[in-house]
């Protein structure tokens, strides 16, 4: 919580990242505020529902989805995200 100058998180690899703490992340008034650039890569255990939930993330800039099974509705998720974040740069790379 106390973070402040935090710009960019990559998330690779990562097991223990579960929907749950995209949550909280994009809960955190400080990170809202400061993160730019955000990248989710291979981590098995996010799905539509933790990414939907960045969109609290209001300055998020650029967003980097690769390798994650647990989106099922990429589509649907992408178009919402967008909606809530215009000027979100969005680039996915998944099956």
């Amino acid at each position: 919580d106390g973070l402040e100058h935090v710009t960019e998180i990559t998330l690779q690899k990562c097991i223990y990242i579960q929907d749950e703490c995209l949550q909280r992340l994009s809960k955190t008034k400080n990170l809202q505020k400061s993160l730019l650039q955000l990248k989710i890569i291979s981590c098995g255990n996010v799905t539509d529902k933790g990414i939907i939930a960045l969109h609290k993330l209001t300055n998020l800039e650029y967003l980097y989805l690769s390798d994650l099974p647990g989106i099922r509705e990429k589509e649907t998720t992408a178009r919402i995200l967008q909606q809530a974040l215009p000027n979100l740069e969005l680039e996915l790379d998944l099956e």
